[in-house]
C-alpha cells in the first residue's frame, strides 16, 4: 500500500514548531537513503511508546524526486516532552557524544529553518523538476 512520505521540514511547517528527528548517515558522514532498514531504531521507539514516522530529509540546494536522505521524525513536542528526548539521547548518544548505533544521529530542526524551505510547498515549485 502506498503511503505519503513527508519531508522533515514539511512536518515542522505543518506542526508549526521545532521537530526532533534522526538523521540517517553512512560511515563517511553522507546521507543514507529512505530505503534504509531502520527497525533497530523503530523497535526501541515502539517499546518506549514514542511516536515516529519515516520521512525524507532536506538539503539547501537539492531536491530529490525519488529516494533522498532518510530521516525518522520523532513525535516529541520540544516544550512538552523534554524528558522523552532526554531518554532518546541517553540511549542513542554515548558519553563521548557519538551515536551508540552508528548511522543514526538525533537532531532538531528549528521551525525558522523549516520556514526557509516553505517555497517548496507551492505546487508550481515542482514544475521546474
Amino acid at each position: 500500500m502506498a503511503e505519503m512520505l513527508e519531508t522533515i521540514d514539511g512536518i515542522a511547517r505543518r506542526l508549526g514548531r521545532d521537530v526532533y528527528y534522526f538523521v540517517l548517515i553512512d560511515d563517511d558522514g553522507d546521507f543514507r537513503d529512505i530505503y534504509t532498514d531502520v527497525s533497530e531504531i523503530t523497535d526501541w521507539l515502539d517499546a518506549k511508546q514514542i511516536g515516529w514516522s519515516l520521512c525524507a530529509g532536506i538539503a539547501e540546494h537539492t531536491v530529490w524526486t525519488e529516494g533522498g536522505p532518510g530521516c525518522i521524525f520523532l513525535d516529541i513536542h520540544p516544550e512538552h516532552g523534554p524528558e522523552a528526548m532526554e531518554m532518546v539521547e541517553a540511549h542513542f548518544i554515548n558519553a563521548e557524544g557519538k551515536p551508540t548505533i552508528p548511522g543514526y544521529v538525533p537532531a532538531m530542526l528549528r521551525l525558522m529553518k523549516a520556514l526557509s524551505f516553505a517555497g517548496r510547498d507551492d505546487p508550481d515549485y515542482w514544475k521546474n523538476f
